[in-house]
């Protein structure tokens, strides 16, 4: 089947959005001590493991976590990052091949995808948004109330155009079903009040921001210290600035 082409202004926005998978998925309520430089070292341990029991997905699985919030939060030369994103991948292709029907093991595939391709430019984008839109939604059917998988959803459902397949009624839903099922994942609550900003819904995406900068032990406690919460302050501080 021929794939569709389309305007280079809108590959650029859809390469925007192909990481919105949540960095550091492997973070505790609390920022370890020495992280993000502790990852190179997990990363070792990991790999280690693997060579007594390269059959174990769960060490796949953990390797992949580590490959992607080392090129989230520790590495920057792009370079680097792609490198280790594609490690992520080939870790998670691992763990699937190991236990097909595991949701988080879809959801780090299509996450290390999703960043890779937004790396690398668009010439790879309407390419591999299928594949990364095949294994979101895998994950959600083996996990309705898996909340990552749930937040990566919404969040291209929000971002995509509608000839993508993008569809903000749709996102909302998936963004709401992510908060319901753990509201420590803050980044649903940030794309929910944009989406409700659009929409004019102002009180209702104050109630969104709020609960961002006010969350107690969210899960990315690194990501949501640098960027999530100042995020959700800086959208706050512009709807105090509309009265």
């Amino acid at each position: 089947m021929r794939r569709p082409v389309f305007p280079g202004t809108c590959l650029l926005c859809l390469l925007l959005i192909l990481s919105p998978h949540l960095p550091a998925w492997s973070q505790k309520v609390s920022i370890p001590e020495g992280y993000p430089e502790s990852l190179r070292q997990q990363r070792d341990d990991y790999t280690a493991a693997l060579i007594e029991d390269l059959n174990n997905p769960q060490l796949w699985k953990q390797l992949s976590h580590v490959y992607m919030n080392m090129a989230d939060d520790l590495l920057t030369n792009k370079s680097e990052r792609i490198e280790a994103y594609d490690k992520g991948l080939k870790a998670a292709t691992q763990a699937m091949r190991l236990h097909p029907n595991d949701a988080e093991t879809h959801f780090l595939y299509a996450a290390n995808l999703g960043s890779a391709t937004k790396l690398r430019g668009i010439t790879s984008g309407v390419v591999n948004l299928s594949e990364v839109t095949k294994h979101v939604d895998r994950a959600v059917e083996l996990d309705p109330h898996h909340a990552p998988s749930l937040q990566m959803k919404g969040g291209l459902l929000a971002e995509l155009p509608w000839y993508l397949g993008g569809n903000a009624e749709l996102a909302k839903d998936y963004l709401r079903r992510a908060i319901e099922a753990d509201g420590k994942y803050t980044n649903a609550w940030i794309i929910l009040a944009k989406l409700l900003i659009k929409e004019g819904k102002l009180e209702e995406a104050r109630a969104q921001l709020l609960a961002v900068i006010q969350a107690r032990n969210p899960h990315y406690p690194y990501t949501w210290e640098k960027r999530f919460r100042p995020e959700a302050q800086r959208l706050l501080d512009e709807l105090q600035n509309r009265k």
